[in-house]
């Protein structure tokens, strides 16, 4: 019964893909992503019900490198009463933010025109087009919840805003509206989902601050954070503001300016990485243009200027040996022995799309392409999160396939090192026992299982 349900979707499916081809229906838009929901659903269920008893007798394997689906929909969270019917994970969505610990994933806001309304009802007012959600994805239990929604206080800038996790606190900064860039925000916002998972807090600043913007990029370094480039809508911007994060003071610590100077160009959704002394910017681009990654802007923290760094191609891959130009990817770093690498996933250049993977050393600026890690087909406007271990995540974001873009909420998971042992034995344990995570502390403790690890289960 099943499969032949899944065929029937996927007829759907290719029927509304092809209508579609030659008629813009929202509507249809809106069947498409739910089509596209159930199919993976189903696929699941079929692939994993007659093999759930088996796969847990099997021998454990640990597979870096590739990207694997993590099946979130068929475990039923606990807390799924307490949302209500339809919110026991994220719908499908784009322009949102993910961060993660070494437990547990964040993601907040994001956007889908072909969203329902809130009673269910197909609705097309423009405020539902957003998600004004911070969603918790516990990632021992593969279990969502829904920690604030349109009943907390949420800004209405969700779309494209700049996120990172700092300790135990998710910092907010920026972002728009819909229509995108009718109302941007410069504000930052702090939550501490450990201690106050309700609370979403404005943090009170003085100073100079960037301009109400959306599509930039933070990191946090040396007690400041840094905001890099973003949009009003119009204007694209480089500059470089830095918040001290003790005295919460801002500053404008470099504005750029192409007329005297060989400054960089302004761009948004582009992603930065760092390492002690710099900051680099990996692609972004405008509305009309991309930025190429053969030769990356490069922001001197400690000299407070700005360069450019020739990078290496790839000697294994056919020329140019160098992923192509890009905005709307993804971007993660790891340290390693070989130094800082950043690992880019996707994106696209306003005509193609990308699902190739790509690895960056800031030591050597030598790329390599990950040959054996690829995105299941192109995808962009997602986001991406790595735990201290190296484990990188991928959620939603909108895939290109079959000549159609549709938004999707689809979590993957992929070892971008070899981490240590312990963390190797610990997913192998959670293979086996998938009941462990409801034992309490004292019992994994007693059986000797690391304190790290139990912690994390009760995260």
């Amino acid at each position: 019964m099943r499969i032949f349900q899944l065929l029937v979707y996927k007829l759907l499916a290719r029927v509304i893909d092809t209508i579609n081809r030659y008629f813009n229906v929202r509507r249809l838009h809106y069947i498409r992503e739910v089509l596209d929901i159930n199919i993976g659903i189903f696929v699941h269920q079929i692939n994993d019900r007659s093999a759930m008893m088996a796969k847990r007798k099997a021998i454990y394997a640990f597979r870096p490198f590739e990207v694997c689906d993590v099946d979130y929909r068929s475990t039923v969270s606990a807390n799924s009463s307490r949302v209500g019917v339809g919110k026991r994970y994220p719908k499908a969505r784009s322009g949102h933010r993910i961060v993660c610990s070494d437990a547990s994933l964040y993601c907040y806001g994001g956007f889908n025109p072909n969203n329902t309304g809130r009673d269910g009802n197909y609705d097309q007012r423009e405020e539902l087009f957003l998600f004004h959600e911070l969603w918790k994805y516990d990632m021992i239990r593969k279990e969502w919840t829904l920690l604030l929604d349109v009943n907390n206080d949420l800004p209405v800038e969700l779309a494209s805003n700049a996120m990172l996790l700092c300790g135990e606190t998710i910092m907010i900064f920026g972002g728009t509206g819909y229509p995108f860039g009718v109302t941007c925000s410069n504000a930052l916002r702090v939550c501490i989902p450990r201690r106050k998972p309700k609370d979403l807090t404005e943090v009170e600043v003085k100073g100079d601050p960037p301009p109400p913007q959306y599509g930039q990029a933070i990191v946090i370094s040396d007690n400041f954070l840094y905001s890099i480039g973003g949009t009003n809508g119009f204007d694209y911007t480089l500059d470089v503001h830095r918040l001290h994060l003790p005295t919460r003071t801002w500053e404008c610590a470099y504005e750029c300016n192409q007329n005297i100077r060989e400054d960089p160009s302004g761009r948004y959704r582009h992603e930065l990485a760092y390492d002690d002394s710099k900051i680099y910017v990996i692609g972004g681009g405008t509305s009309d243009a991309v930025f190429i990654l053969s030769n990356i802007p490069v922001y001197d923290m400690k000299a407070n200027k700005w360069e450019y760094l020739q990078t290496k191609p790839d000697p294994l891959v056919f020329s140019p040996g160098i992923p192509t130009a890009r905005k709307c990817h993804s971007c993660v770093q790891i340290r390693t022995d070989q130094g800082v690498e950043v690992i880019v996933a996707g994106g696209y250049d306003g005509v193609n799309y990308y699902n190739d993977i790509w690895k960056l050393n800031l030591t050597s600026m030598q790329w390599k392409r990950m040959q054996k890690s690829n995105l299941p087909y192109p995808l962009f406007f997602h986001d991406a999160a790595v735990t201290s271990d190296g484990c990188m995540h991928i959620f939603g974001g909108i895939k290109y396939s079959n000549n159609t873009s549709v938004r999707t909420n689809t979590l993957y998971r992929m070892w971008t090192t070899i981490p240590r042992l312990s963390v190797i034995a610990w997913e192998a344990l959670l293979h086996y026992i998938p009941s462990l995570p409801s034992r309490r502390p004292e019992e994994l403790l007693e059986a000797g299982i690391p304190r790290q690890f139990v912690e994390r289960v009760h995260e």
